[in-house]
């Protein structure tokens, strides 16, 4: 009995060709085409237009609670993910207070690249306000738009400092001691320090000086040194003056003398196997200072570099083998005539 089936091996296409450059239809049969290799053949896929695309990240830019007379900026990224480069023409700006810094141009972006830019909001008066950036470019979606958005508060900085006095104690002539006062924007606009003045015989400081402008919730460093040259006590102050008002930090401390007596300290030897022993003296602050670089093997120890008319409090660890140091004795109290 003879196969119905159709012969696949041959088929013949009628192609119709659309020409888009001119107003014409044309159409023709092409020739047969064998068996598997059809695919060989017929219309070629068409061709993805080369085009630029652009995009920003974040879409919106927002700063909330931006004090008059200060201003606070946020990046913007800028992504061409189209397969050639594109252009940014122009830049409009709505929007009480806001303004871009960074944008040059024109400005080219290359294929797959980024460019970044800042917009800035820089309140003169309390309210909310909102606006937009608009970049004009060659990309097909032009404009690109990015919404800003802001609230302006009243401008109220304020300066603090860590502690309002230091004491730096007895410290011996022809040596000095060092104490450190950080100072504080706690307020929402900056702080300029316009002077840092120090009185008292002794008393010096370095660090944050005048023209030191501090930005909201920054801080700077004092380092305030007493180096006493005689003898007694010493009262002095630093004023720190700034376009918020002065605040004041009180000095204190003495001139100590070498003392000719000297402190020696014995103590039971450890039961446990240990390498020494480390001594500390106790400071006013109630801090502990080592007195002993290593661990001394024997349980004495003299300290000689203390003051005529001081009180000194003394401490002793051990140390075992393998480095760990005992919690801290009982003290021992030296009264200096």
């Amino acid at each position: 009995m003879k196969d119905q089936r159709s012969d696949v091996s041959k088929i013949s296409v009628c192609l119709v060709t659309i020409v888009l450059a001119a107003s014409m239809i044309g159409s023709g049969c092409a020739g047969v085409v064998n068996g598997s290799n059809a695919g060989g053949s017929g219309t070629p896929a068409p061709t993805s237009q080369a085009q630029s695309q652009l995009s920003a990240t974040p879409t919106s830019a927002s700063f909330p609670a931006v004090a008059m007379g200060s201003n606070s900026s946020q990046t913007i990224t800028l992504r061409n993910a189209g397969t050639t480069s594109v252009t940014i023409s122009s830049a409009s700006v709505t929007g009480a207070g806001f303004s871009t810094s960074g944008l040059t141009l024109p400005m080219s972006i290359a294929a797959g690249k980024n460019a970044t830019f800042n917009v800035v909001f820089a309140p003169s008066a309390a309210g909310n306000v909102t606006g937009s950036i608009s970049l004009r470019s060659n990309a097909p979606d032009s404009p690109l738009a990015i919404s800003t958005s802001g609230s302006a508060v009243a401008s109220s900085p304020l300066l603090s400092s860590s502690a309002n006095s230091l004491d730096f104690g007895s410290v011996l002539v022809g040596s000095n001691n060092s104490l450190g006062i950080v100072l504080r924007n706690n307020g929402n606009a900056n702080v300029t320090i316009s002077n840092v003045l120090v009185t008292g015989a002794g008393f010096s400081v370095s660090g944050a000086g005048a023209n030191t402008t501090l930005a909201p919730g920054q801080t700077a460093a004092l380092n305030v040194v007493f180096a006493p040259s005689l003898t007694g006590s010493v009262a002095g102050s630093i004023a720190v003056a700034s376009n918020v008002g002065g605040l004041s930090i009180a000095l204190a401390g003495s001139g100590g003398q070498l003392s000719s007596h000297s402190v020696a300290l014995t103590w039971d030897p450890s039961s446990s196997p240990i390498i020494g022993y480390y001594v500390y003296r106790v400071l006013a602050d109630g801090s502990y200072v080592k007195m002993n670089t290593a661990p001394v093997v024997p349980t004495d120890y003299t300290d000689t570099n203390i003051q005529s008319g001081q009180t000194y409090t003394y401490v002793v660890t051990a140390v075992d083998t393998d480095h760990v140091e005992s919690v801290y004795s009982d003290p021992a109290v030296a009264i200096i005539p």
